[in-house]
């Protein structure tokens, strides 16, 4: 897209080298979802000039999984986010958390009920919406207990800023499987994933 649009300089570029960039990404992005708990790393220097409101990850993300056919739901917090989103990847926003694929949450004190968002279908499961959720504090160690697919006996993770609710509601929509939703937490540059599959322990 020209950078003639309107409001380009206050909108904030996007990758410097949008294939090569997305694919670096894209793959990171795929680790940290096949080894639930797994801490990625994002390289800032991918993301020049560019302030959507969100951590280095989470734009990332969005540079690279987002398009014209992937709703996306912003909290309140992230007003800025609209044109970025919608100038570098085209994708519609929507008002209700139910109708989104992704969902972005920068206010943890303002996160909707899990069972607001979508879960997905008998046939077809995968349309549910995954929650990018930015968080204080995102590291290795005591703190969250994950199990199951992609993970080795047992991970760890410390993850701020959730409460215990989120993770009981979370418990609660777990025999809904296939059905379900998927979380990427993201925090500076770092970024974890743990999709429906992982049995969490707190």
């Amino acid at each position: 897209m020209s950078k003639d649009f309107v409001g380009f300089e206050s909108i904030g570029a996007g990758f410097s080298e949008p294939v090569a960039d997305a694919q670096m990404v894209f793959r990171r992005i795929l680790d940290a979802s096949a080894h639930p708990g797994r801490i990625v790393t994002i390289p800032a220097d991918i993301l020049p000039d560019s302030d959507a409101g969100l951590s280095c990850a989470a734009t990332t993300l969005a540079l690279t999984l987002l398009d014209l056919d992937t709703p996306v739901w912003l909290d309140a917090n992230l007003p800025q986010a609209s044109d970025f989103f919608r100038f570098h990847c085209g994708t519609p926003l929507v008002d209700s958390p139910c109708n989104s694929r992704f969902a972005f949450i920068t206010d943890l004190r303002q996160l909707p009920a899990l069972t607001e968002f979508d879960m997905g279908t008998p046939d077809f499961p995968e349309r549910s919406t995954t929650l990018v959720i930015e968080v204080p504090d995102l590291v290795d160690g005591p703190g969250l207990q994950l199990r199951g697919p992609g993970i080795r006996k047992v991970s760890y993770l410390r993850i701020g800023g959730i409460s215990a609710d989120f993770w009981r509601q979370r418990a609660d929509i777990a025999p809904l499987f296939p059905l379900g939703i998927d979380l990427i937490f993201t925090c500076g540059q770092r970024l974890a994933a743990i999709p429906r599959t992982t049995v969490v322990e707190i």
